[in-house]
């Protein structure tokens, strides 16, 4: 049985996402979850939105060539959208880390490394809490730029948080000190960042020259930190929405294992746990699936009911059915700070009154 992986974007260091999925099938296999080993299939495909999607779309279809029955992947929004309809048209489910909603279908499944409402939602929340009621906002043109600021507006409007200004940026922003400077000169009272994120490892430098640090919070961005030592530290001082959480149980173990299994321990960090979770979720519908086909997969992936995550917080957990292909629930997303170079628990999501 051929499970793929497509990798659309620069990943870091690789063993953090293919390791989990390598321990997690020796796992279902070892412990009679599937009556077959699985095989992992990587394909490279970095396309958008630094490249074409069509990359995207060739490396899917190379791995339905090699007779993969399913999909992790594609890891971000840009390509999870120009994928669907090649998703639909070829039958074999993708289950996507990506924060949009404008991906679905229903072979479209979701585990995700964030979703654009449910992280807007939760920044204006830690904003109002924290007792910030103006705000200065980057927002990206991109399409998860466009889907964060609609449901960030709206969060804020019920929180009575004031969007005092806004910097519109590309995702390669030619000039980021002068949007800095009109955030500064509005003088809120804390910046918010609504996007895909690549020129928030910029931001450190230019918080330095202007001598201003600001309070402020980014969507799942934060979790470039992870991929390279000095984004880390670009990242200091940041609030993120994050999903690693050391009160989850059963993050100490699969920690435990992975170091016996690899030799190595990956340490506070989203790839890994999210990675091992994507990989269970497979076995689990194999083990549930009628038949060992991209449709038979489908309906297994629908069968999953109350699987206990690694990733987020204690009460998380996993469940697909018909028509709901979003399959994270509980506390998935929470809060985490850099400091000192590192990343610290800072909160759950807490409902306003």
């Amino acid at each position: 049985m051929r499970i793929g992986f497509l990798i659309d974007m620069d990943v870091g260091v690789k063993d953090n996402f293919v390791q989990p999925f390598l321990l997690a099938f020796e796992e279902a296999y070892e412990r009679g979850i599937t009556s077959r080993r699985i095989e992992l299939v990587v394909e490279e495909a970095s396309s958008l939105p630094r490249r074409a999607a069509k990359i995207a779309v060739d490396g899917f279809r190379k791995l339905v060539d090699q007779g993969c029955i399913g999909v992790i992947g594609p890891l971000i929004s840009d390509n999870s959208i120009s994928l669907a309809p090649y998703v639909e048209d070829w039958q074999v489910p993708a289950l996507t880390w990506c924060g949009t909603e404008r991906y679905h279908g229903e072979y479209c499944f979701n585990l995700g490394n964030g979703g654009c409402g449910e992280e807007a939602t939760l920044m204006a929340a830690w904003l109002a809490q924290s007792g910030y009621r103006r705000v200065g906002v980057f927002n990206e043109i991109s399409p998860n730029g466009e889907e964060y600021f609609q449901y960030f507006r709206w969060a804020c409007d019920t929180l009575s948080v004031k969007i005092v200004a806004l910097e519109t940026i590309t995702q390669t922003p030619a000039d980021l000190t002068s949007s800095v400077e009109r955030l500064r000169d509005a003088r809120p009272d804390a910046l918010a960042y609504m996007g895909y994120g690549y020129p928030t490892i910029l931001l450190g430098p230019i918080f330095e020259t202007l001598g201003w640090k600001p309070p402020r919070i980014m969507t799942t961005a934060f979790q470039f930190a992870y991929a390279k030592p000095e984004w880390m530290a670009a990242l200091e001082g940041w609030v993120g929405i994050d999903q690693y959480c050391e009160q989850n149980p059963r993050v100490t173990p699969f920690l435990d294992r992975f170091e016996k299994r690899f030799g190595r321990r990956p340490g506070t960090n989203t790839v890994p746990i999210l990675s091992y979770d994507s990989a269970r979720v497979y076995a689990e519908a194999i083990r549930r699936a009628p038949i060992l086909t991209g449709p038979g997969i489908k309906a297994g992936l629908e069968r999953i009911r109350f699987l206990p995550s690694t990733t987020g917080g204690p009460r998380t957990h996993i469940a697909g059915g018909p028509h709901d292909h979003k399959l994270f629930n509980g506390d998935w997303l929470l809060y985490r700070r850099i400091e000192g170079g590192k990343t610290v628990f800072v909160d759950y999501y807490q409902p306003p009154d």
